[in-house]
């Protein structure tokens, strides 16, 4: 999953008609703070990392759901973006969420928390252990990126879009290897389709091209990734107990 870093309450951002306007710590309602989150994230969900291309289409999220924390509903620091199928899954809703017990893409280093593989399988990072495992493992069964053909809904065809993008990625690392393709045309694709851990993790070794998904997609926590060692994950909180 895709760490982001979100700009704090007081920044000034250009608009995409060109006028300018600041994140507020509050806003009058939730659905006020949309723009804001698209100009510091892009039209992604923060958690499938699907594109939207019309921002109807995309929910602000509260992380900490507003039914348990109505203190929090129009609060910056409480918003992501989420597509209908995240922000619905089972009842999340009405999950409390507690920050020492889950990691989440605006506090830790996500894509050190899961691996993706083919086929659309998402999986807990096996090689952590302790809270941070118990935390990552948290983070699998809030969002239900586990679920497959055996035990999703009808509705629910994260697995499908997931295994398709890993094919595809593929298909286009042989292509960028063999020259026919530039890197251009790799983040193009990326912004039209989504799915940037898969094309990150299937583009290990193609440092250029790893450099390219973190610089060219808005909000993409840079310190999470090591630019001396082929972009691999790193600690994000290095020193706290649960440093992913």
């Amino acid at each position: 999953m895709r760490p982001i870093l979100k700009l704090a309450p007081g920044t000034y951002i250009n608009n995409i008609d060109n006028s300018q306007i600041i994140i507020d710590s509050v806003y009058n309602t939730y659905q006020d703070a949309k723009p804001a989150l698209i100009f510091n994230l892009g039209q992604f969900c923060s958690y499938c990392e699907d594109a939207y291309h019309q921002p109807r289409d995309l929910h602000v999220e509260h992380v900490q759901p507003k039914t348990l924390y109505p203190d929090l509903e129009t609060k910056w620091d409480n918003f992501l973006l989420s597509c209908a199928t995240c922000n619905g899954t089972d009842n999340k809703g009405s999950k409390d969420v507690d920050f020492n017990e889950i990691h989440l893409p605006h506090l830790n280093n996500t894509f050190k928390s899961l691996v993706y593989k083919a086929g659309g399988v998402v999986e807990v990072n096996p090689n952590l252990t302790g809270l941070s495992l118990s935390n990552a493992t948290n983070l699998l069964n809030l969002i239900r990126l586990d679920k497959t053909p055996k035990n999703s809904c009808p509705g629910d065809t994260r697995w499908r879009k997931r295994s398709d993008d890993w094919n595809i990625a593929e298909i286009y690392k042989k292509k960028y290897n063999s020259g026919t393709i530039d890197i251009d045309t790799i983040v193009d694709l990326v912004k039209n389709r989504g799915g940037w851990s898969i094309w990150f993790t299937v583009f290990k070794g193609c440092d250029e091209v790893r450099k390219a998904l973190i610089d060219e997609f808005p909000g993409t926590a840079k310190d999470c990734f090591d630019p001396n060692n082929g972009y691999e994950p790193i600690d994000r909180n290095p020193g706290q107990p649960d440093p992913v």
